[in-house]
């Protein structure tokens, strides 16, 4: 892959952006890529979590490459159609995600940061939703954070274009963890993904699955899901669970 580098170890699947020199702004190439390694890393049960970072400390991501639109309108090749992202993750993505963010993440790669489930960022991360500011639109990020954080500070990033620091983000609950600098961000996100893999795989999952369906479902539909948690609780792992507990040990998880 030549935009982003995708490799997995101790269960932990990691999607690096690639393209430091440019802050990771994404082509229709690299997203391809992106789609690629989370289909395999959504596949793949050898892998628990996935944690997808930027490289170099300048950048998660800023989003399309806006050189690229300019080539096109200039050539007059811009088309309302591109590559699309995160199709992966809208449909039946049930793996916990974990983002780690260093430096500006806007635009598109603001959009794939509210894709993931947990948020770590240094604290001198920026966030930012700036399409308006030169006359695009950014879909994901239209209906998925008036769900994630206060609707007025939604709108306040939307309609603006402003970026918001990491302190802030935190404070709004659009980010679970502020660390001081880059040498502390993948630490983190790897203790985070530890603690996820020590859990069950089958209550993860569910779990995940279970948040996810129930937006905006009316409250007889969200009542008739419990059934998928009900079925975890006589699991294999359950009684692995309990058994673990009472023996004072670590449990052996298989994921049955």
């Amino acid at each position: 892959m030549a935009n982003i580098i995708y490799e997995k170890k101790n269960q932990i699947a990691y999607i690096i952006l690639n393209r430091p020199d440019v802050l990771n702004a994404m082509t229709n190439a690299m997203k391809g890529e992106i789609n690629d390694a989370w289909n395999d890393f959504k596949n793949d049960p050898g892998v628990r979590v996935g944690i997808i970072t930027g490289a170099g400390d300048r950048a998660f991501s800023t989003g399309d490459d806006v050189k690229v639109f300019a080539k096109e309108f200039a050539a007059g090749t811009a088309s309302i159609k591109r590559t699309p992202l995160l199709p992966v993750i809208d449909l039946e993505m049930w793996k916990p995600l974990i983002a780690a963010v260093d430096g500006w993440c806007a635009a598109g790669g603001f959009c794939v940061m509210l894709a993931c489930d947990i948020r770590i960022a240094t604290a001198k991360s920026r966030f930012s939703l700036p399409e308006g500011r030169v006359g695009l639109h950014n879909n994901g990020s239209t209906f998925r954070l008036p769900e994630q954080i206060p609707y007025a500070v939604a709108m306040e990033m939307l309609l603006t274009g402003a970026p918001i620091d990491a302190q802030r983000a935190y404070e709004v609950g659009l980010i679970n963890k502020v660390v001081p600098s880059s040498k502390d961000l993948m630490p983190a996100a790897e203790k985070m993904a530890q603690m996820i893999i020590d859990c069950a795989p089958l209550s993860v999952r569910v779990y995940k699955e279970m948040v996810l369906k129930q937006f905006n479902l009316p409250l007889s539909a969200q009542i008739a899901m419990r059934d998928m948690g009900d079925e975890i609780n006589i699991s294999r792992d359950a009684a692995e669970g309990v058994r673990a507990f009472t023996e004072k040990r670590k449990p052996k998880w298989t994921g049955k």
